[in-house]
């Protein structure tokens, strides 16, 4: 795991050879943190299993990120909160073992994320066919966070850095039915059983 910094975002960023599992035990179980505002699309119930959290983990085109959130709680002062999301990056030419290797060695740039996405683990829900997937989905809300201190300082709006990163994911379809679910999925993995 290294701190650096890309696109004006600080964060650790977890290599696969990691072992987040015991090591950052919390924070990686909260993987699967933001509540959706759509009842159906909601966060899983309990955690993310560890098969999955090593399937993102060394993904050809996603890594784990542990982001600090600059959270402002009612009656007391701001303070950071750290959060697991896993980068998606949208180009699929992105080799990143070579990334990674550019982390160890200081050497990326802000081109390197240019094509990544911020994203969490959730259940999307088809309204259309009922099915539900445990799905990679973009955390629009996270942008909010970490890009308004930026845009404040520099005098533009927020939305110049959310909305650029909001495009390279298309609202998500059902693998099913093909009908559109109404949330940006990056990915989706397993249809859930009835019950779960």
């Amino acid at each position: 795991m290294k701190l650096i910094k890309a696109e004006e975002i600080e964060f650790f960023y977890i290599l696969p050879e990691d072992d987040l599992i015991k090591e950052e035990t919390t924070l990686i179980n909260s993987l699967v943190i933001p509540e959706s505002q759509n009842w159906y699309n909601r966060r899983l119930k309990g955690f993310a299993s560890k098969q999955l959290i090593e399937i993102i983990q060394n993904g050809t085109d996603t890594r784990l990120a542990i982001l600090g959130i600059n959270i402002r709680p009612p009656l007391k002062d701001n303070y950071d909160a750290y959060q697991t999301h896993c980068l998606f990056w949208t180009n699929k030419n992105i080799n990143l073992k070579e990334l990674d290797q550019k982390i160890k060695d200081d050497s990326y740039t802000d081109e390197d994320f240019h094509s990544a996405v911020i994203a969490h683990v959730q259940y999307a829900y088809c309204r259309h066919c009922r099915n539900k997937y445990i799905a990679l989905v973009c955390d629009d809300d996270i942008y909010t966070f970490l890009y308004i201190p930026i845009a404040v300082a520099k005098h533009v709006s927020f939305r110049e850095y959310s909305d650029k990163k909001l495009d390279m994911i298309e609202i998500g379809r059902c693998p099913n039915c093909n009908e559109l679910i109404g949330i940006y999925v990056a990915r989706f993995f397993d249809k859930v059983e009835d019950g779960n």
